[in-house]
């Protein structure tokens, strides 16, 4: 691998115009390195930029965030970056990643006021992918999410563990905005039964094809109201494994005739 020095020097190439992908995972390039790629205009053509485990940290991603360079990218993988709510704020005040389409910042720090930023900004209207497993975000960051309706062609929700809780999942069970989500990645949120029967109550998600709610509270009732429930008549994955659900759980879901 290499630090900041060597991504300075693949910043100052012109070897790489016509790049399209560009992986620099698990190289130590710290804000330094990405204030230099930021900088630079070596990839005017570059769609896919991964940048995980990086030490980006909130300075890097500051200066991602004031890049003129990348207006191009359609995937941006930021996980693993102790990213926290000041550099996600400064991201989501960004215009200059006008095609962005996945957005991986899983394992951060950004918790609820960095997804309240990114539920207030209007300059992501093409995402489709948003992931950000394991970031610290509770019921109040779930809430403003979900009340946004700025995300209208999102079709991957990843928000696994969090600390979202019931009234997080009766915030998202409501919400009208998330309607093309066929795939919902729920797992370690401390969600119980409430919170599964509030969303298997729910005809916001018509398309949803994949959920997952491993490692939840989730027991009998909440498993017998999803088993029961007609609204999920695409779904053909479900994850429910690590809840404290016993036999009447298990005979609900393999007698229902609504999770094919």
């Amino acid at each position: 691998g290499f630090g900041a020095l060597g991504m300075q020097g693949l910043a100052a190439s012109s070897c790489f115009p016509s790049l399209r992908s560009l992986s620099l995972r698990g190289n130590q390039i710290g804000a330094p390195g990405m204030r230099a790629l930021a900088d630079s205009w070596a990839f005017p053509n570059l769609t896919s930029l991964n940048v995980r485990n990086c030490e980006v940290g909130d300075e890097g991603m500051q200066a991602l965030a004031a890049s003129l360079y990348f207006a191009k990218l359609t995937h941006l993988f930021l996980g693993y970056n102790e990213i926290g709510a000041s550099g996600v704020q400064a991201f989501a005040d960004s215009y200059f990643f006008p095609c962005l389409q996945l957005l991986g910042l899983e394992e951060n720090q950004i918790g609820d006021a960095g997804i309240q930023a990114l539920a207030t900004s209007s300059f992501f209207p093409h995402l489709t992918s948003l992931c950000l497993g394991s970031n610290e975000i509770a019921t109040p960051g779930m809430q403003a999410f979900t009340a946004s309706s700025f995300f209208p062609k999102l079709t991957s929700l990843h928000v696994a563990v969090n600390k979202i809780g019931d009234e997080g999942i009766e915030a998202l069970a409501c919400s009208s905005t998330l309607s093309n989500l066929t795939s919902l990645y729920l797992g370690y949120n401390q969600i119980g039964d409430s919170g599964l029967l509030a969303l298997a109550a729910s005809s916001f998600f018509p398309n949803l094809t994949r959920l997952d709610v491993i490692g939840n509270e989730i027991g009998d009732v909440g498993i017998e109201g999803l088993a029961a429930c007609g609204f999920f008549s695409k779904l053909r994955v479900l994850f429910v494994h690590g809840n404290p659900f016993g036999d009447a759980g298990d005979r609900a879901l393999a007698a229902s005739s609504f999770l094919l």
